[in-house]
């Protein structure tokens, strides 16, 4: 059972990440941080580490709010096709 700390952690997640604006939030994350791609890099086992920590706290944030990852995935895709959420090499956000 949760403490009280903790449901309230995961209620100012569940609230902020379930609107609109979050949902696009947390499928730009997602792209960014290699849940939906690999996170491995070849001959390189430490980056390849770093890569799995970036992606782990995204997975952590959608198990605490329960947004499946094919939510993500289209929301994603709709970013792509709108031509928004895009990042440039420096990771700034450019709507």
């Amino acid at each position: 059972m949760l403490g009280l700390k903790a449901r309230q952690r995961k209620a100012l997640y569940r609230d902020f990440f379930k609107t609109d604006d979050g949902k696009k939030v947390l499928a730009d994350l997602a792209r960014r941080h290699f849940v939906f791609t690999t996170t491995h890099v070849p001959r390189d086992s430490d980056y390849s580490a770093f890569n799995e920590g970036r992606r782990t706290v995204i997975l952590d944030i959608m198990s605490l709010v329960n947004i499946p990852i094919e939510d993500l995935e289209k929301l994603g895709r709709k970013a792509d096709d709108d031509g928004i959420s895009r990042t440039d090499n420096g990771g700034d956000w450019n709507p």
